[in-house]
């Protein structure tokens, strides 16, 4: 008979460290040296498209290991993300955080779920 080890898969963080290093630089690198007027008009107007995606990637990656799912990392980075849209169009306020923070737990609640 074979033997089958029952231990544990190791995960190997050191790619995932080195992504979130980079995506945190990036957006570290456009908060400090790009000027804000230069990049609010340039794929929708008043949106400041450019400065969202390394930020929802920093925050996804970050969210994903310390949660260790990167479904709920996924979807605290999307309320993040909105949030800080809401914010942006002066839409943010406490209710809007409240809502958004129930639309998280209520994804997460079906998606762990088992039918």
């Amino acid at each position: 008979m074979k033997k089958i080890k029952a231990g544990k898969r190791r995960k190997n963080f050191f790619v995932t460290l080195i992504l979130i290093l980079v995506f945190w630089a990036i957006t570290g690198g456009m908060i400090g040296f790009i000027e804000p007027e230069l990049i609010k008009d340039l794929l929708i107007p008043n949106s400041y498209f450019l400065f969202f995606p390394p930020l929802f990637l920093a925050s996804f990656f970050t969210l994903s290991v310390v949660f260790a799912n990167s479904r709920r990392g996924f979807l605290a980075s999307i309320g993040f993300i909105l949030f800080l849209i809401f914010r942006l169009h002066e839409l943010g306020n406490l209710l809007n955080l409240l809502l958004i923070i129930g639309l998280v737990i209520t994804f997460e609640y079906y998606f762990t779920q088992k039918l």
